[in-house]
Formats: structure tokens, sequence, C-alpha cells
């Protein structure tokens, strides 16, 4: 599954803007808390390294946007590291008016994958997921970006248990683009 995943990401990774005369990246955080149904009461866990990348590609209206991911959790008794892994998305905009030939804005929904390793729970997990959302865009360099999302995660323990969840999120990314 790991090479599967970084197969996706190398084939993507060749969709870079390297024809338009203009580029841009766009380097933010994201913000999370995780709260799930099995976790003691008053437990949650914070990304502490919530960094957040996204460039568009050669295709219209497509972006690559990668998410870092580092869980400390949060508890009552033994706080600790928990999760540490990384996400990536491809949000497809619909661009309903004039906009910017690099910077996208508005509209969008995107398919994606991520993959941590828990290390208090020992278990590495992967997601497939798809996240519809909008994509504010304030003085062409200062994005925010509200969505939701969707999909199925797939937990493999090491004791050989494997079991299979669908989660449900909502994700904010505040972020700055820079032209080049």
């Amino acid at each position: 599954m790991k090479k599967l995943l970084i197969v996706f990401i190398l084939f993507f990774q060749a969709l870079i803007v390297f024809g338009q005369k203009e580029h841009a990246i766009m380097l933010g955080f994201s913000p999370a808390v995780t709260i799930e149904p099995e976790y003691p009461s008053g437990a949650f866990d914070l990304n502490v390294f919530p960094i957040a990348i996204q460039y568009p590609s050669i295709i219209d209206n497509l972006d690559i946007r990668f998410l870092g991911l580092l869980n400390y959790g949060i508890r009552s008794y033994g706080s600790a590291l928990i999760n540490i892994g990384g996400e990536i998305c491809f949000p497809y905009h619909f661009d309903f008016g004039p906009g910017h030939p690099v910077i996208s804005k508005g509209f969008f929904i995107g398919p994606g994958a991520a993959f941590a390793r828990n290390v208090h729970y020992n278990h590495t997990n992967y997601s497939i997921f798809f996240e519809p959302g909008y994509h504010f865009l304030f003085n062409d360099n200062f994005s925010l970006i509200i969505d939701m999302q969707y999909g199925r995660t797939f937990f493999n323990y090491d004791s050989g248990q494997q079991i299979v969840k669908n989660h449900f999120g909502v994700k904010v990314v505040l972020g700055w683009w820079l032209k080049f």
C-alpha cells in the first residue's frame, strides 16, 4: 500500500505547473483537533505540525495539496505523541467567473488519501476520501479554505487485527500564496 501511495504521489507531482509563465505556491497551516468515539471522556488529539502546501497542476483548476500530521494526544493521564503521517488531496475548482490564471478559488471537490502511523495505539492507517469545499481568496494572496472530508479508513494493527471505518471531518486551511 505504501508503494502504491508513493507512485500515486509521484504521478501527480508530474502535473506541476512548469509550462505557465507565472508560478504560485500556497504555504499555510491547517489547525486540527481529532476526537474519536473510543477516546476517554475529555480526550482529544491536537495536530502540532499542521503544515499545508498547495500548488496548481498543469490541468486547469486542479491543485495538489499536502498536509502534515503530527498529533499530540491530550489526556487526563498520559498525554503523548499519537499519530505521524500526512495527507494529499487533489481539489478541482469550478471556476464560475473571471479568476486568477494561477491561483484557484471558489467551489471545489477533490479526492484524496492519507497515511498515518499511530505510535501510541500501535497501528497504521490508510484513508481514502473526497472533500467538497470552498476556497476563499482575499487580496490575491491570502486563502481561507473550508471543506468537509468524508471517506473510509483502514486500520492495520500490529497484532494482525484489521478494522475499516467511515470517517467524517471538517477541515480549515489558512495560507498565503507566493508568486514567482
